[in-house]
């Protein structure tokens, strides 16, 4: 029997009177620290300020988010640990439509009504799961992977009846080590026993990275056939797609995707992203304006959204609109340099088009000395923004600055590269494209062959300052960031544990880790400084 005793919960739901009743309903089985949050966003502020051990969110909210969202945000944001329980409560009959297709499923769900000890069985099922997985999350957290896998397979072999959820975690921690052989292996052979859903988008991805593209698209067609809701199939058929280069296709995808379950944000922004690239500005419109309009009273949404949302109008020749939008995310967010940045460049382009010089100039003149006065380094499309702005404002100079700018940032990055260049010529400077395009790729190129070459000659500290200075200065550059982490390890390795370099290496590691994880170089490097580290004997927080 679990001591709920000791248990801190908290309850989400935007009736008071259901708040209430669901207290007294826990406090039945001895949970007496609880808290009450009526509003998604009052809820993540005290999941911010202090840990819960169960959190009781009711599917259906009134602020415009559900229950669904909160979860997905949530566990997508690590706001909350693995060893959580997260229960749904919904007098939605249909929710098991729901769940069904949900890549972040909660870990039980209940049906209004129920009673105190339903949800209190519920629970002890939900956390003797927990209990059994615990060491495994725990070595994760300490980044033991490795070893990780190992307890997977030692609690396996206890036969134990959470079996599945431990092969699709078993399967999963393969993948992040990069030993995808292992993980494909493993995967086929719960496809030869069950079709499970998740087994067989696992086993597309290690197609996917071991370069089978077409081979991992038979497999995600085959599991969207035999489960049409299970959302994340699409998400990787269409990725894989965009990767060979259909991208009008992987849009149609997502969109599918879409269909099936409409209030998930952050793929209706892969959407409008996709559409606006592929020049589709009505699929655009209406994906960027859903989710601003449905993001609007989320603790995640992003000023992003609403910039995302007037390029699209100002392409659509909506200039009226445009303004409002940017308006609306001054009004809606908090002032900070990004948001006064990418807001006075957009205001820029969007006065541009209009014809209405003089504001066109004021707004570039204000986005180029917060830019000057913070140091900031911009997303990408924000740059390629404020480049165009500065070419069709006559300041060519900084404009080519800003393009070397972004290219050396992502000068492997086929998508931004195009970008690049249908934005020289939209402002009448496609003779410029391949000049600029190949000058800015050729410097990173060089400058970072010579770091490697003075690591190579033993000249580390050179090396390293060479790296470090070009990491910071393109910090989105995941190449001379790997680079100047090697040479900051290595220096440990040689000269002797050095705090402050090894400290450097793993900020450059974890900056990178949530896009590149899966490249070689990354694990290698990754491996290579917790290897030095133990070496030493020293943990690095």
């Amino acid at each position: 029997m679990i001591d709920f005793s000791k248990k801190r919960a908290l309850i989400i739901d935007d009736s008071p009177a259901m708040c209430s009743s669901l207290r007294t309903t826990l406090s039945n089985f001895g949970i007496t620290r609880c808290e009450m949050s009526n509003t998604a966003n009052e809820a993540v502020f005290r999941i911010r300020q202090r840990e819960f051990d169960i959190i009781v969110c009711d599917y259906c909210l009134g602020d415009g988010s559900d229950g669904q969202q909160i979860l997905e945000q949530l566990r997508k944001s690590a706001l909350i640990a693995p060893t959580v329980a997260f229960l749904m409560v919904t007098a939605e009959r249909g929710y098991e439509k729901v769940v069904s297709c949900a890549e972040l499923a909660p870990d039980d769900y209940l049906l209004k009504p129920f009673t105190a000890e339903t949800m209190r069985i519920r629970l002890e099922r939900v956390f003797e799961k927990k209990d059994v997985f615990a060491p495994i999350h725990a070595l994760i957290a300490n980044g033991k992977a490795e070893d990780a896998i190992v307890e997977c397979d030692r609690i396996l072999n206890l036969k134990s009846k959470f079996a599945i959820d431990l092969i699709r975690l078993k399967g999963e921690l393969l993948i992040t080590l990069g030993r995808h052989d292992e993980a494909r292996a493993l995967y086929e052979q719960v496809v030869a026993a069950r079709a499970i859903p998740w087994a067989r988008i696992g086993l597309a991805k290690t197609l996917s990275m071991g370069g089978h593209d077409e081979e991992a698209i038979e497999a995600l067609e085959l599991a969207i056939a035999e489960t049409p809701q299970y959302l994340e199939a699409y998400d990787l058929l269409a990725q894989v797609h965009e990767h060979k280069g259909n991208a009008d296709l992987a849009q149609s995808i997502l969109e599918k995707a879409v269909d099936i379950s409409p209030n998930t944000l952050s793929r209706q922004s892969k959407i409008g992203e996709m559409a606006y690239r592929n020049g589709d500005l009505e699929k655009a419109k209406k994906a960027f304006g859903i989710v601003v309009n449905k993001g609007k009273y989320s603790f995640f949404r992003s000023h992003n959204d609403f910039v995302n949302l007037s390029r699209v109008l100002l392409d659509d020749g909506k200039h009226e609109d445009a303004l409002s939008t940017i308006a609306d995310a001054r009004k809606s967010f908090d002032k900070t340099p990004e948001l006064d940045l990418a807001s006075s460049v957009m205001e820029s382009l969007i006065y541009q088009g209009a014809a209405r010089q003089v504001e066109s100039e004021k707004a570039l003149a204000n986005a180029l000395e917060i830019k000057k006065e913070h140091g900031l380094h911009l997303p990408d499309a924000v740059t390629i923004d404020m480049a165009k702005s500065c070419f069709l404002n006559n300041k060519a100079d900084e404009a080519r600055a800003l393009v070397k700018d972004v290219i050396s940032n992502f000068y492997d990055d086929e998508m931004v590269q195009k970008s690049v260049r249908k934005m020289l010529e939209n402002v009448g400077r496609a003779d410029e494209s391949q000049d600029l395009i190949e000058n800015s790729v050729s410097a990173v190129i060089k400058l970072n062959n010579e770091g490697v070459l003075l690591a190579k000659k033993g000249d580390l500290a050179g090396a390293i300052e060479l790296l470090v200075t070009a990491s910071k200065r393109m910090p989105q550059n995941v190449q001379v960031a790997l680079n100047a982490a090697h040479a900051l390890i290595v220096d440990s390795d040689r000269n002797g544990w050095n705090e402050a370099n090894m400290q450097m290496a793993k900020s450059l590691i974890d900056q990178h880790f949530a896009k590149h994880q899966n490249l070689e170089k990354f694990k290698k490097i990754s491996t290579l400084f917790k290897d030095i580290s133990l070496k030493f004997g020293v943990k690095i927080k």
